[in-house]
């Protein structure tokens, strides 16, 4: 037998082909590694076609599928039945993990980690509060153990594991873009809002919720620029949408604050002469003549336009203004059965059955209803449930009797932002708040900003007026506009103008600064203002009342009054049962309150 060949060369070849199997194996392990998990996610309400690194395929509306592309420049094409959509480049880099590619940032996703721990009671429960990923076109987020499905209620730990295990979640809130265009303005990343509303708008010219959004985000940037600019982006909208009394009323809203209200009384006078017929014009010109006048002319359009809902809503909302409940409560019924914006007026149904002597009913009705949409939707507006426990008068949710309360505020804690809820509702009663988290949240957290303000303005006003120097017009809007109005005409009564100016200026209540003044100083009678709702009118009938304390004239009657208007509980009741009554400038240290 001959010994094996040990030629050199016969070893090169076989350590050569040892290197070609190598390079061939890492350039497998390469091109594997070269392609990324990329997640499409369509937020909107109708079925898309997607083109991206070469693969074409359908997103179902509110759908999502995920792709494995190449790493580098992505071209990423989105059309719908009627035309383009969106046409964009991203990169996809080789970083690992997952890659969302959110169309128009529409879709409203969030992550968050679970807990799973040995002890039941803790199993299946969130690490963290949701962390919000809409509002991105196209972003990076990592690794997820579980994407867009719900991870298991339980799962079981095992000894070597520890304690507890936890494991990533990619979600969906409820709601389509609009929520997330509502987290964005909530977190008081407006400029982020508009850039959402803008893109769907330009996508989706005919839908009138898109447009709605890109003008509010739009007028919330002009506020910020001043009254100049938001007194003009409100009127190209009146002039683009002249029959709707919505867009009419913000546009005369920003003029009042400009102090303009002979332009717009003007404008409408020129309106109805120019259209004799214009229902929206009549609406509008009622508003600024005196409330006998005003009222006639209302009463005058219903009867020439009986069933129409526009003059049924403006009667009922001036009746209500004139506490003249029993004519308003036939109107609001007829609004509860035949008008689709009803949820509009529902807290003003409530208050006209609460000034009628039947609470109950009114609470119940609300109930009824939030927990029907509850139920449908699983959550429920902040504001809503506000108006439930001011009905009930409380927001405790312990024991059998508050269960309506506690399944509310479960349902209206969805959202991250709101995540504060119960302590919201709870300030804005002017009720203790216990161990606040509101003053953990993040800055950006408006309904947390809010509550801090509400709890400062129950104790005293003048911290309130530090916690509100520098908040913007999402927080005030959060606030409430008797809370506002209450802490702008305080602020007036004590000499601090500049804070009195800017707190009208980014609110949205609708009355100027001038106004503000002359009612806080006695110079302008409250029935002048026939626009101002109840809550409003208390709120300034006490800072005329303490105007009266200051002086060391007699306020019982004013003070009475408060206590007429203030027909449910929220900041002015608080404010008369925990602020000091103020005392004359001759009044000796020591001396009581009359």
């Amino acid at each position: 037998m001959s010994a094996p060949s040990t030629s050199p060369r016969l070893g090169l070849l076989l350590l050569g082909g040892i290197g070609l199997c190598s390079l061939a194996f890492v350039a497998v392990v390469r091109l594997s590694m070269a392609y990324e998990k990329v997640l499409f996610v369509n937020g909107l309400d109708s079925e898309v076609t997607v083109s991206a690194g070469g693969k074409r395929f359908t997103l179902d509306a509110n759908g999502h599928r995920l792709r494995r592309l190449p790493v580098g420049p992505l071209e990423v094409d989105v059309r719908n039945a009627t035309g383009p959509l969106a046409h964009e480049t991203v990169f996809v880099t080789d970083e690992g993990g997952l890659f969302i590619y959110n169309l128009l940032g529409a879709a409203p996703l969030y992550s968050t980690t679970v807990r799973y721990s040995r002890t039941q009671d803790s199993n299946g429960a969130p690490d963290s509060q949701p962390l919000s990923l809409g509002g991105k076109v196209f972003q990076r987020v990592g690794q997820f153990d579980y994407v867009l499905t719900d991870p298991p209620e339980r799962m079981s730990v095992r000894s070597e594991s520890g304690r507890s295990i936890t494991r990533t979640h990619l979600g969906r809130f409820p709601g389509g873009w609009t929520t997330t265009f509502g987290m964005l303005m909530d977190s008081r990343q407006t400029a982020e809002a508009n850039q959402l509303a803008e893109a769907l708008w330009r996508a989706l010219p005919e839908t009138r919720s898109a447009e709605e959004a890109a003008f509010v985000s739009r007028l919330s940037l002009a506020r910020k620029e001043g009254l100049l600019a938001s007194v003009a982006v409100s009127r190209a909208w009146r002039d683009a949408h002249r029959d709707d009394l919505t867009a009419h009323r913000l546009w005369a809203s920003e003029m009042r604050r400009a102090e303009r209200n002979d332009e717009v009384r003007a404008y409408y006078v020129a309106e109805l002469e120019r259209e004799p017929g214009a229902v929206v014009m009549a609406i509008m010109l009622s508003r600024y003549e005196p409330a006998g006048e005003g009222t006639k002319r209302l009463e005058a359009l219903m009867r020439d336009h009986p069933g129409e809902p526009l003059p049924r809503k403006a009667l009922a909302l001036r009746y209500v203004r004139q506490q003249r409940w029993a004519d308003a409560l036939p109107l609001l019924e007829a609004m509860e059965q035949q008008d689709s914006d009803y949820a509009l007026v529902l807290d003003m149904h409530a208050e006209t059955l609460v000034a009628l002597g039947r609470r109950e009913e009114a609470a119940r009705k609300v109930s009824e209803r939030l927990l029907k949409a509850g139920a449908k939707d699983d959550t429920v507006n902040p504001d809503d449930v506000l108006l439930y426990a001011k009905l009930v008068g409380g927001s405790s949710q312990k024991g059998k009797k508050n269960a309506v309360m506690r399944q509310l505020i479960t349902w209206a804690s969805k959202k991250p932002a709101d995540a504060v809820v119960s302590e919201w509702v709870a300030a804005s009663l002017g009720e203790p708040v216990v161990s606040p988290e509101s003053s953990n949240a993040p800055s950006d957290n408006v309904l947390a900003a809010a509550t801090r303000v509400l709890m400062a303005l129950a104790e005293e006003p003048k911290v309130a007026a530090r916690d509100c120097a520098d908040i913007e017009f999402s927080v005030f809007r959060r606030m409430g506009t008797d809370a506002t109005l209450l802490l702008a005409a305080e602020s007036e009564r004590l000499g601090d103008s500049a804070l009195a100016a800017r707190i009208l200026d980014v609110s949205a209540v609708e009355m100027g600064f001038g106004e503000l003044q002359d009612v806080v100083h006695g110079k302008l009678p409250l029935e002048s203002l026939p626009t101002l709702d109840w809550g409003e009118r208390a709120a300034l009938s006490l800072v005329v009342a303490r105007r009266l304390d200051a002086e060391g004239v007699d306020s019982k009657a004013a003070y009475a009054r408060v206590k007429r208007e203030a027909l449910l509980p929220g900041p002015v009741t608080a404010a008369l049962e925990h602020w000091a009554r103020p005392k004359p400038s001759s009044a000796v240290a020591g001396d009581t309150e009359p």
